[in-house]
């Protein structure tokens, strides 16, 4: 009896603090009770997890996966930029990683966050990243080509531009960095439905640690998360790619930034590592071969959710993650004309 009061006391405890912990945060902040959850299931997975990280050699892998795309592999850049590198230093690379299809994003981000007359003084390059459409392929070859040819700002390899190769997008854009702009600064991987504020991006990274201008990658950092085993979710990673109960910790996907050196480490190290269809905690993966743990960053600096927006919280933001077209469009707008005077 004494030990059923005992845990009764205890449920009740753990019930009130939840439910003052969820009803602050709403009150001070509506879109916070997701990390309320956030949080609450990171303890849980930590508890549960026994983290053994298992990470197979490419020689390993001996039977050929339908969910791994052959890697390493001569893909061959059917668009490419080699001379934007050229005689100058960048300090920032902007990678944005759009679907081949998406003219509407990628023509947002140029008039919005990806308007590099926005930032005078500063060395940044964009560029998008694309592989070869699966449907209607020469008519939206065409498309970007012309694209391409107007803008300068295209990289695509021969890939199929799905949702699993996802990972073979962002390895092209090491590859793009390693090859033909070796001396950029740093470098940011972002997906075309976020919220960039490049200003305090740069702000930052202006300001970091002589340590950091090599072996620095930050972003949102998740841990104690591990592979998905029901062959329904588009996230499922079989036993035969990756047999670990827990990823190592990688940078959420929709954007982290890294210093230039990190994209031919990370290429390098990709030829021997089998590819899996989960970007980020691929990347996870590679780092932890390389035996450099990502840095984490300021608090809110990376938003794996949509927040709210406020033109002075995005003063101090770096990514938001779900704003995109017509959203993206009308945030920027307003976050432009009153960054001046707020931020």
């Amino acid at each position: 009896m004494l030990r059923r009061r005992s845990a009764c006391r205890f449920t009740k405890l753990i019930v009130t603090v939840v439910a003052f912990l969820c009803f602050f945060v709403v009150y001070q902040e509506p879109n916070g009770i997701v990390d309320i959850f956030y949080w609450f299931y990171h303890s849980y997975t930590l508890l549960s997890f026994s983290h053994r990280i298992i990470i197979l050699n490419v020689s390993s892998a001996t039977i050929p996966h339908s969910m791994a795309p052959p890697y390493p592999h001569p893909y061959k850049f059917l668009i490419n930029q080699p001379e934007k590198c050229q005689g100058w230093n960048p300090f920032l690379v902007l990678l944005v990683t759009v679907e081949s299809h998406d003219v509407v994003s990628r023509n947002t981000i140029r008039e919005t966050w990806g308007d590099l007359n926005n930032y005078k003084g500063i060395d940044i390059l964009r560029f998008f990243l694309v592989g070869s459409s699966p449907v209607m392929t020469r008519a939206l070859q065409r498309v970007l080509e012309e694209e391409s040819a107007k803008y300068g700002d295209i990289i695509q390899q021969d890939f199929f531009d799905t949702y699993s190769n996802l990972t073979l997008k962002t390895l092209m854009g090491m590859e793009w960095v390693a090859k033909f702009c070796p001396n950029a600064s740093y470098v940011m991987k972002i997906d075309s439905d976020v919220f960039l504020n490049v200003n305090q991006l740069v702000h930052h990274l202006s300001h970091l640690q002589p340590s950091a201008h090599q072996n620095y990658l930050t972003g949102l950092l998740v841990s104690y998360t591990g592979p998905v085993r029901e062959k329904i979710s588009k996230w499922y990673v079989p036993m035969e790619l990756y047999p670990g109960d827990t990823y190592p910790p990688y940078p959420s996907g929709p954007g982290y930034v890294f210093s230039g050196d990190m994209a031919r480490k990370i290429y390098q190290v990709a030829q021997e590592i089998p590819v899996i269809n989960i970007e980020d905690a691929y990347i996870g993966m590679c780092l932890y071969r390389l035996n450099i743990p990502p840095t984490r960053s300021p608090k809110n600096f990376f938003n794996g959710q949509k927040v709210g927006y406020n033109a002075r919280r995005f003063c101090n933001v770096v990514t938001v993650h779900h704003y995109e077209k017509d959203d993206l469009r009308n945030v920027w707008l307003d976050f432009w004309d009153k960054k001046t005077q707020l931020c």
